[in-house]
């Protein structure tokens, strides 16, 4: 029975693997198609600037709601219905917030008619919508989540992938970026269709219309302090996007294609390794067998730092022709040639990423919650500093040392952590007289 029950854990783990590499693959098969049919363009750019805004303002939604597991699960193991009424408010809040933020952005373009990249407004003028959308959406994946539909967490993304692609596929004799607004808010509406067909079929959840519950204050601020850090850090989404875009057309498309590459390999890499590596860590640290951390923490790296070198190295000899078969011959060979440096760029970023992970996780779970949200604002001002550095040169356009700022602040990050992480084990290998110091 045990073994068993160990090979139906093991293909229980297989299928949600199975799945986020369905997603990871549909997404890449509608990047590549975005690619076939607006290359590195003005178009392109509209998109994906589009992407970077809205997900940013959605921090700010974020910060109402985020921080609710641990109230709503507290809830739902005494009494289903106030567990329901928490759901309930949040849903209310988010939709208020994102409203307000909408009413904001419409106010705005009434009143101000800004220069920006050809079609940008015109875009968001629709899209903007999915601010919304995204977010009903990311608190219904964790609410199924938590009762137990934990494939629901990449199924509604492979779905909208799908009504992407098809969505793509029918305007493909008469390409129009401002369409891939209303495909990717009809994808998304309908994965959300689905989410509440769940939840309010499946696990009868009841709704109903409330402001307050007990304890909600706690919950604005706790998410608030939690987002407080990731505006921080993705103001660098926002700063790259004005460097890429003054840059020229088709920039910040390369940029955006060349980091979902580098996001890919991250994922394939680091994800895996780092969650079995949190697992050993925690049960070392509890359990106060500090002379066990060292050498986790070394295989961890010599494992994340061989296949990430590995991958980056092929990934960039291969450049050329991975862009001839995602891409067809839809960009020129400089277009390719600059990608390849963004792509090298970015590589040292994300090799910086892979060298804290280790480092980062083993400070979170020595308990220093508010460290790493306290290096988001250090991280945040490296990169305000270098870009005011740019603009008092006359060079905001100079994205290739921009992206070099980028490497930069990301190191000060792994710096801080690898310090931390040896001020807080080195009095306890001491005192546990270990041979090994990492």
């Amino acid at each position: 029975m045990t073994k068993i029950s160990y090979y139906l854990h093991k293909l229980v783990a297989l299928k949600y693997n199975l799945l986020a590499l369905g997603y990871v693959s549909l997404h890449f098969v509608f990047i590549a198609l975005l690619g076939r049919l607006f290359g590195a363009s003005s178009e392109s750019d509209v998109y994906f600037l589009a992407l970077t805004i809205v997900a940013y303002l959605g921090h700010l939604v974020q910060a109402v709601w985020e921080a609710w597991t641990p109230w709503y699960v507290e809830r739902l193991k005494q009494d289903r219905r106030e567990a329901d009424k928490l759901y309930s408010l949040l849903m209310v809040w988010i939709s208020a917030a994102s409203l307000a933020i909408i009413a904001v952005y419409a106010l705005l373009r009434s009143l101000w008619q800004p220069e920006a990249q050809d079609g940008l407004f015109e875009f968001l003028d629709v899209f903007i919508a999915f601010l919304l959308i995204q977010n009903l959406i990311f608190i219904n994946r964790e609410y199924l989540t938590l009762h137990g539909y934990y494939s629901m967490y990449y199924a509604v993304d492979i779905l909208a992938s799908i009504l992407k692609i098809i969505g793509v596929w029918w305007m493909w004799d008469s390409p129009n970026v401002h369409d891939l607004a209303w495909i990717m808010l009809a994808a998304y509406s309908v994965g959300l269709l689905w989410q509440w067909s769940l939840i309010l079929g499946k696990l009868q959840a009841k709704l109903s219309w409330v402001w307050r519950v007990p304890d909600d204050s706690l919950i604005v601020w706790n998410s608030s302090k939690m987002k407080l850090g990731s505006l921080a850090y993705d103001a660098k989404e926002i700063l790259l996007a004005m460097v890429l875009t003054a840059a020229g057309p088709g920039i910040y498309s390369l940029f955006s294609y060349a980091s979902k590459f580098a996001a890919v390999i991250l994922e394939v890499v680091n994800a895996p390794i780092m969650s079995v590596f949190s697992a050993k860590l925690s049960h070392a640290h509890e359990e106060r067998r500090y002379c066990d951390i060292p050498p986790l923490v070394k295989s961890a790296l010599t494992q994340t730092v061989s296949l990430y070198v590995l991958g980056s190295l092929f990934v960039y000899f291969m450049m050329p022709h991975i862009m001839q078969v995602f891409f067809g011959d839809k960009f020129s060979s400089d277009q390719v040639d600059e990608m390849g440096w963004i792509f090298l760029l970015l590589s040292g970023y994300t090799m910086t990423i892979v060298l804290e992970s280790p480092f980062a996780r083993a400070v979170s779970l020595f308990r220093y919650y508010t460290y790493g949200m306290n290096l988001n604002f250090i991280f945040g001002a490296i990169m305000l500093s270098g870009y005011g550095v740019l603009w008092l040169l006359g060079r905001t356009d100079d994205f290739l040392i921009f992206l070099g700022v980028l490497v930069l602040a990301q190191t000060s990050n792994y710096l801080l952590y690898w310090l931390k992480y040896h001020k807080h084990l080195k009095p306890r290998l001491s005192a546990s007289h270990c041979k090994e110091h990492v």
